[in-house]
């Protein structure tokens, strides 16, 4: 799947080292130490906020609400472009989950003006995991919790997540939806890894979702196209969940197309293939969604279980030479 790859990759070959057993013995104390810990009450539960520019999607605000709270987000901090009575759903929700609106304007979209008012945001958020989302994405990870996918990318020394964009459509490729969508994953269960190239849309699908807030994080782009600034990504991968195509499409291209976004000629070129395709999204090479069907086809992709021996061990042994030396 094309993806942006910027930072540290890892490779999955073991390095010629050897470890010192005692080594081997120090992980399993220190991973037994945690899971008891675990057990008592005594680890700290993470609290993860969700950052978000949001403009209308009020069809299916409420169901990536609930989606983010079951995967255990805290709070949403989010920045509202356009006028109310757009975001009048959202104002009907707000109270109803812990929103926080943090910044409102109205004027046309601008891809910069979302990434700065973005990274405004990140400024007061600095030294926490953070996910930084569109409110029609919905990320799906590669571990079982958000808390674990962390705790790997720790482990390894990294900070950011990539997770692609996988496209979901209806089962027949039309813009029919309900005018609330209370499941997105039943009402668009067709999954699509290529369907900008299919469209002839040159667009991107790479996104960074995940990632620590370090005292140099900054997003490159409105987007989130590539890994922030300040961050190391890994070979680790999420799937980001697109659902882009639902009844309100049409209105949101004709609004793209004449503002001043610089990526303007892609809403065109999707008008232009729906206009020509009797508002259907073509389904050759789809899949129907399950988490399994993600694994399978590596969309969905964990460390493998050399990679987290090797930085367990190579972790335990600087810990070790450490403590020899300074005893």
């Amino acid at each position: 799947m094309p993806a942006a790859r910027n930072g540290e990759s890892v490779s999955l070959r073991a390095p010629m080292t050897t470890f010192r057993p005692e080594g081997v013995a120090v992980a399993i104390r220190l991973n037994r130490s945690y899971l008891i810990q675990r057990r008592q009450g005594r680890c700290r539960k993470m609290e993860l906020k969700v950052v978000s520019h949001v403009n209308g999607d009020g069809d299916i605000l409420e169901a990536w609400l609930k989606y983010y709270r079951r995967l255990g987000v805290s709070s949403f901090h989010l920045v509202v472009h356009g006028p109310r009575e757009e975001n009048e759903r959202l104002y009907a929700l707000k109270d109803s989950y812990p929103v926080i609106i943090e910044d409102t304007y109205e004027g046309p979209f601008d891809s910069e003006e979302k990434k700065r008012r973005l990274n405004s945001l990140l400024e007061g958020m600095r030294g926490q995991w953070l996910l930084a989302v569109d409110s029609d994405e919905f990320v799906e990870f590669p571990y079982s919790t958000i808390s674990a996918t962390i705790r790997m990318l720790r482990l390894i020394g990294r900070n950011a997540l990539s997770a692609p964009m996988v496209q979901h459509l209806s089962s027949d490729g039309s813009l029919d939806s309900p005018e609330v969508v209370a499941d997105p994953f039943r009402a668009f269960p067709l999954c699509s890894v290529d369907l900008y190239q299919i469209m002839g849309v040159q667009a991107s699908i790479s996104k960074w979702p995940l990632f620590f807030c370090t005292a140099r994080t900054l997003l490159r782009e409105g987007g989130n196209h590539n890994c922030p600034a300040g961050n190391i990504g890994s070979s680790m991968q999420g799937v980001t969940h697109h659902f882009k195509f639902r009844r309100s499409v049409s209105q949101r291209l004709d609004r793209r197309i004449h503002s001043a976004h610089p990526w303007r000629h892609e809403s065109v070129q999707f008008q232009q293939y729906l206009e020509s395709h009797a508002n259907r999204l073509p389904t050759i090479g789809t899949f129907a969604y399950s988490r399994d069907a993600l694994l399978h086809r590596g969309l969905l992709r964990k460390f493998t279980s050399m990679t987290v021996l090797r930085h367990v061990l190579r972790s335990t042994e600087q810990f070790l030479g450490k403590d020899a030396h300074n005893s």
